[in-house]
């Protein structure tokens, strides 16, 4: 009998870690978010970066705007993520104001207008914070599966140190991945932090 495909098996997974998180009660949620910030921001990595790398929280994702205001506050110059028009892949782009300088972009997401501001590359960010639903503790991230975060990590440096924030039952032993999937360098998970295999010094 065939091995079940790794696009399948993903598939199950992203429905199972969506159902678990959705499932978490609000205050919850908040309390993951702010252990989660407080982890990330006691980093040397954090602490030593000029520019950092975040997303806009969409649905039950914990609300990364605690991170972003904390960033801001610390003297950070702030990056968000845009999706382009097809062919799809993502743009970064320097933000100011996260108030009034970010527009709906696909599915809704705030993203920044293009027409504003700076454009930059992932070698120019020092710290990103990057979204998943799930990682394994080699790294490897489980995504919503259009791969724009895969395709945009390809092209990082070794200035560029990646970190994943989850809470602890979304951090798991192993997860699936491809060729193309893009390892992290540290796991934060509320509780404690996680060195990767092949993490960067």
């Amino acid at each position: 009998m065939n091995a079940q495909p790794v696009s399948s098996i993903k598939a199950a997974l992203r429905r199972e870690m969506i159902a678990r998180r959705d499932a978490l009660p609000a205050a919850e949620r908040g309390r993951i978010a702010a252990a989660l910030v407080d982890r990330i921001v006691a980093l040397p990595r954090y602490a030593a970066a000029r520019s950092v790398l975040a997303t806009m929280a969409i649905g039950s994702e914990w609300n990364t705007r605690l991170f972003l205001d904390r960033a801001r506050a610390d003297g950070k110059a702030i990056v968000l993520p845009r999706i382009t028009p097809p062919p799809r892949h993502l743009e970064l782009h320097v933000v100011r104001d996260l108030e009034h300088d970010l527009v709906p972009g696909v599915w809704e997401i705030p993203e920044p207008d293009p027409a504003r501001f700076e454009r930059v590359s992932i070698a120019d960010v020092d710290f990103a914070v990057v979204p998943a639903l799930a990682v394994d503790r080699d790294g490897y991230r489980l995504g919503y599966g259009a791969g724009y975060f895969d395709r945009l990590l390809a092209g990082r440096t070794a200035s560029t140190y990646c970190v994943v924030g989850l809470p602890a039952g979304f951090v798991v032993e192993s997860l699936p991945h491809e060729a193309h999937d893009q390892p992290l360098d540290l796991i934060v998970d509320g509780l404690a932090t996680h060195r990767t295999r092949d993490a960067k010094s």
